[in-house]
């Protein structure tokens, strides 16, 4: 079975600089074990904390960049908590879970997503 994941921001950051974990992921993605997802507002909160992390995340070959929906916009208006970089990849969770194909969530401060009920996965822990 592959891996689905989606990389918020902080993720996205790590990747572009070059984290191991992060960038063995991405190769496991070129060579079809897996998959990545770019959720387009971690793209943009990715390029804010690190500049050039959202671009690169955007270009990348072997990923799947995933546009910020209206139904994306409604999972999120139930977390009024929840800061903006966070919500579009626990919307994304949920609406996977919704259609019966689990994805995890790599983050490097998941308890950001605490209001969302998705429980993201930290792999520096």
């Amino acid at each position: 079975m592959n891996l689905t994941a989606v990389l918020d921001h902080s993720a996205l950051a790590a990747l572009y600089q070059a984290d191991p974990f992060f960038t063995g992921l991405y190769i496991e993605a070129s060579r079809g074990t897996g998959r990545i997802l770019v959720p387009s507002l971690a793209a943009i909160a990715a390029e804010r904390q690190v500049p050039g992390a959202g671009k690169h995340a955007t270009r990348l070959r072997f990923s799947e960049s995933v546009a910020f929906t209206a139904a994306h916009a409604d999972d999120a208006m139930a977390w009024p908590d929840t800061v903006w970089p966070v919500a579009h990849a626990a919307a994304i969770a949920w609406k996977a879970a919704r259609e019966g194909e689990p994805v995890t969530v790599l983050s490097l401060v998941p308890d950001l997503y605490a209001a969302t009920g998705i429980a993201p996965l930290d792999p520096t822990v």
